[in-house]
């Protein structure tokens, strides 16, 4: 719901900053074509900008760092990455499940309600048309409805049929043809679709209210610069001017405002203001794109390394295959397990934009032929998938640890993990379990719930918080326990959000159901 939230907020920015730049620039100057331009313009950036836009920060920052690879005869639980919980901002929702959620409740009622208008309306329009008598005449077609208001829809003028016989017949009629020529029910049409989306924002209605009375001005002056003439035009003005219910999505020949439209009709051009007013409206579109653009965007060079990115590289077959790729691959040096050399070796590595594995090092070893051995493997790894950043493929960074353990009972790597007991707990199986979404999921999923503690923040604790848990044969959350802490409340919000995980798709060993251990460290870091 995060983005729905982000997506509604700058919607709203964009509508707040070039609606107020249309009232204090544009809406009392004479150039109707460009105001048209511009509040169209307006309601489809509001409309479909932020799709095109990346979040304003991210709730949740981490270098990617791959799980602990364990080469051992006897491999430990399978550690998950970490995920940072920043005490700068709240790392759950805005507001409480409870209120987020009246919230969106009362958000969709207004948007189903006013989707349910509006084609209501569509189709009271279409009866309309089909039981009327329709009349083509001057070359449009009439929808002859008695008592009704002179407007048009589309291509369709609804008239009264007494007006027929009025010698004002073919100026009404050349105004409802510039509102179809013009194609002014679309305009209305898309601010519609606007104000079911931000039905909450009361700007909406004003700009709507902007465009029909733009329309108008159009219209007034394509006839005064016609064959009528400013005086008799005027005066068909005033005759049909009574104030009359209207419907949103028609323009009404009869339509209020008449002193503003009187007013516009004989207001003259002002180049010079007019040319400084769009100045101050490209510098107001200038601020429209930085706002959307996040302050973290960056721009993407084309050798910078990247340690997030909106989509991280993918390792063939996904996390399960690149542990069974490294289990596989690395062993353990006879000299290293001669001489009792275990520990973690960190070895970074970059994904380049056509996926190949690059600038492989040890950022700290432990001797013995160990580093050698991880280096070596992780250097002839078969490409991935690349990250994209914005879009487009970027290097991205990775930190892999690789953990030498030797067994105590023996001196030599094995593969086979023979389990007897059916209930026994696997740290590494054939399919690995998984959480709905898959890793980024997971993430999200975290960092979206975990709040990092009032208290915990006010002594300025911090550090990970490790968590274990079991991934049960049904794919629940089982045995959630703290294998480190750090206390003052991070403890227990770290078990909190685990044990409230959804079930996960569980995993499998030789085709069947089995119980999987999992390590996860939550690190809670203050800004």
């Amino acid at each position: 719901m995060s983005f729905l939230i982000l997506h509604l907020l700058k919607s709203t920015l964009i509508i707040s900053v070039l609606y107020t730049g249309y009232e204090l620039f544009l809406r009392r100057e004479a150039y109707f074509r460009f105001n048209r331009f511009y509040l169209l313009l307006s309601v489809f950036l509001a409309l479909f900008l932020p799709f095109f836009s990346f979040p304003a920060s991210q709730l949740i920052s981490y270098t990617p760092v791959l799980p602990d690879m364990n080469m051992n005869t006897q491999l430990t639980v399978f550690t998950l990455e970490e995920v940072v919980i920043r005490a700068g901002s709240r790392s759950g929702s805005f507001l409480g499940d409870y209120q987020m959620g009246m919230l969106l409740i009362i958000y969709f009622s207004g948007v189903v309600f006013l989707i349910s208008r509006f084609l209501f309306r569509l189709i009271r329009i279409a009866v309309l048309i089909r039981k009327s008598v329709r009349l083509k005449k001057y070359g449009v077609t009439f929808v002859l409805v008695p008592d009704s208001p002179t407007h048009s829809f589309l291509t369709w003028i609804f008239i009264d049929p007494e007006l027929l016989k009025s010698d004002d017949l073919q100026k009404i009629i050349a105004h409802e043809q510039v509102h179809i020529a013009q194609r002014h029910t679309f305009d209305l049409l898309l601010t519609e679709l606007l104000i079911i989306f931000q039905w909450f924002n009361p700007l909406v209605y004003l700009l709507r209210n902007r465009i029909k009375d733009n329309h108008e001005y159009l219209a007034d002056r394509s006839m005064i610069s016609g064959n009528s003439g400013f005086a008799s035009y005027h005066s068909l003005l005033i005759q049909h001017s009574g104030i009359i219910p209207t419907d949103i999505l028609t323009h009404n020949f009869s339509y209020s405002l008449l002193k503003r439209r009187l007013h516009m009709m004989k207001k003259p051009k002002r180049p010079l203001r007019f040319g400084l007013g769009v100045l101050l409206i490209t510098a107001l579109f200038a601020v429209v794109f930085f706002a959307c653009s996040s302050p973290d965007k960056e721009n993407i060079e084309a050798d910078k390394v990247f340690t997030e990115v909106e989509v991280y590289p993918e390792f063939p077959g996904g996390m399960e295959g690149l542990m069974s790729y490294l289990s596989t691959n690395i062993r353990y040096p006879e000299n290293a397990k001669n001489q009792g050399v275990e520990g973690r070796v960190f070895i970074n590595f970059i994904i380049e934009k056509d996926g190949s594995v690059d600038s492989a090092k040890v950022l700290r070893g432990i001797g013995g032929g160990c580093d050698e051995e991880a280096l070596r493997v992780v250097s002839e790894m078969p490409d991935w998938t690349p990250g994209y950043q914005h879009g487009e493929a970027v290097r991205v960074s990775y930190n892999l640890p690789v953990k030498f353990s030797l067994d105590k009972s023996e001196h030599k790597l094995t593969h086979t993990y023979v389990i007897d007991d059916t209930d026994s707990v696997y740290t590494l199986v054939d399919v690995m379990p998984e959480f709905p979404g898959g890793v980024n999921a997971l993430m999200s999923y975290l960092s979206e719930h975990i709040t990092y503690p009032e208290q915990a923040k006010k002594e300025g604790v911090h550090g990970r918080v490790f968590i274990s848990f079991v991934i049960e044969k049904t794919g629940k959350v089982n045995n959630v326990n703290v294998l480190r802490g750090i206390g003052e409340a991070c403890d227990e919000e770290a078990v909190r959000v685990i044990s409230d995980m959804p079930d996960w798709k569980p995993g499998l060993q030789d085709g069947e159901p089995v119980r999987v251990s999992y390590n996860i460290p939550i690190k809670f870091a203050l800004n």
